[in-house]
């Protein structure tokens, strides 16, 4: 039977060979493939026993691999947003279409009922993605002039207002 420090020393060494596996057009596919499936970058590095900086050192040496890794990356992503975005419609929808039930107490605290409570901002927010020529909010335009006035004609405009509003001339 082995002995506890042989074991130990067994793993320390399959560890250290792991992270020396070497960079090669095989390993770099089964690190894509494992970013499309879903992983997490990091993890799908290391899944195929290179280290990080091993891997990213050889990206940054073949440009055409590192624009191959963003793509799965940006693949990845697309997939797993689809899915955070599709339920958060139906989060949306459920607040402000379908409601959801409030119970109503009387002054003495006992329950008397529900009342059903719907949300104004999550059904604004539908109908601006539903309807937007109708419902988005319309670019307002900032209208900036530069007028330059002489003091001398300051002086005239001054008076002349001052003369319409009524107030004594200066």
């Amino acid at each position: 039977m082995p002995q506890p420090s042989s074991l130990t020393s067994q793993v320390s060494k399959t560890s250290v060979l792991a992270t020396k596996r070497k960079f090669s057009a095989a390993l770099f596919e089964r690190v894509v493939g494992n970013l499309i499936r879903g992983d997490d970058t990091h993890p799908a590095i290391e899944k195929e026993g290179i280290g990080k900086s091993q891997f990213y050192l050889e990206l940054t040496r073949r440009p055409e691999l590192a624009n191959r890794f963003k793509e799965a990356q940006i693949q990845r992503d697309q997939v797993r947003n689809a899915k955070r975005i599709e339920s958060a419609e139906a989060e949306l929808h459920r607040r402000g279409v379908d409601g959801w039930e409030e119970p109503v107490f009387d002054i003495k605290g006992n329950h008397c009922g529900d009342k059903r409570r719907y949300s104004d901002a999550c059904l604004i927010f539908m109908l601006k993605s539903l309807k937007p020529d109708v419902y988005a909010d319309k670019p307002q335009a900032l209208v900036q002039t530069n007028v330059n006035i002489h003091t001398k004609d300051e002086k005239e405009i001054l008076a002349d207002w001052r003369q319409r509003l009524g107030a004594a001339p200066e």
